[in-house]
């Protein structure tokens, strides 16, 4: 898979060594991805492109949408 739109905040599903586990991306490198997994018994931090089976990006609002819209209406 290509790590070129990969940011930091965005969920990747990993499988690492056969062990098949969701992590939230901290860093991307250019081959690898330091991650921290969701589930805590998950003890790995760095996963390689090969073993990213999907990609959910963090929705990134434009021009301050998402402030305006959790503010409490007055």
């Amino acid at each position: 898979m290509t790590l070129s739109g990969v940011k930091g905040g965005d969920i990747v599903l990993c499988d690492r060594m056969g062990r098949v586990f969701y992590a939230i991306v901290v860093e991307r490198h250019e081959r690898e991805l330091e991650v921290d997994p969701i589930d805590r018994r998950v003890s790995y931090r760095r996963v390689k492109a090969r073993e990213v089976l999907g990609i959910w990006r963090k929705s990134r609002a434009q021009n301050g949408r998402v402030v305006e819209a959790l503010r409490p209406a007055s």
